[in-house]
């Protein structure tokens, strides 16, 4: 699959912050920062999920009864 550029905006040192980061992990800055985007998309969709599956367990009787 073809990657597609998506522009962001960082203060300079912010950018040195991250540049630092991806270099003691021994990375590319454009690999470091990719994975950590898509590590927080991720974790924020399991964090819904598991947040969504906990409100249906909670409410299941009064769904049930809602339903009657």
């Amino acid at each position: 699959m073809a990657k597609k550029m998506l522009p962001a905006r960082f203060e300079e040192s912010e950018i040195e912050q991250i540049r630092a980061q991806a270099a003691l992990e021994g990375r590319s800055l454009q690999d470091y920062v990719h994975d950590l985007l898509m590590n927080a998309v991720n974790a924020r969709a399991q964090r819904r999920t598991e947040v969504l599956d906990r409100v249906l367990r909670i409410s299941e009787g009064l769904n049930e009864r809602l339903a009657q």
